[in-house]
């Protein structure tokens, strides 16, 4: 009797965990992921000091849509965002490391 009552509700709360169908169509991406932004061309970069040229080129050659500098001493959220581009510095403002999110 109590297996009767379980399954439906576990069920039930499963079935959120279902993607959406307008999403799992072929090709399509899901909203978070559309914009994202790609750096894995931009290796050539660490080591250089960042100026604002630099820091426009780069957030154009990753297609993102934001720039974050991180400071060697600065402190930054850890949120997640796609489209983002996150530009690590030291404190002679040399890039350290550069990825998305």
């Amino acid at each position: 009797m109590k297996l009767a009552l379980f399954l439906p509700i576990a069920l039930a709360s499963l079935s959120g965990c279902i993607p959406a169908a307008e999403n799992a169509e072929a090709g399509q991406n899901p909203p978070e992921l559309a914009g994202s932004c790609d750096a894995s061309g931009l290796a050539y970069a660490v080591g250089k000091t960042l100026t604002q040229e630099l820091e426009t080129k780069l957030k154009k050659e990753a297609k993102a849509s934001m720039v974050r500098v991180a400071p060697h001493d600065g402190v930054i959220t850890m949120d997640y965002s796609p489209a983002r581009l996150n530009i690590f510095t030291d404190e002679a403002s040399k890039i350290i490391r550069i990825n998305c999110g």
